[in-house]
């Protein structure tokens, strides 16, 4: 069996809350909407690799951080 890293939960909430920012000042901050944000918080969706640096970058964290992640065999 394969193990592959899947995120399973979304932490950008707890970094903005950290900072004391909101959702949509991290939207305008990497010019997407405030609905765009919020599907890939909720993980509707999950980012592609060059906005989730570029988010990453935003908040001043290590682009792992963005995720909780976890080892899953296919």
């Amino acid at each position: 069996m394969e193990m592959v890293l899947v995120p399973i939960r979304c932490r950008i909430p707890e970094h903005l809350h950290r900072i004391g920012k909101t959702q949509q000042w991290l939207a305008d901050r990497v010019a997407m909407s405030k609905q765009q944000m919020s599907d890939y918080v909720t993980m509707r969706f999950v980012l592609k690799i060059a906005k989730a640096k570029e988010i990453a970058d935003v908040l001043n964290i290590n682009i792992d951080d963005l995720y909780e992640w976890e080892w899953r065999g296919e």
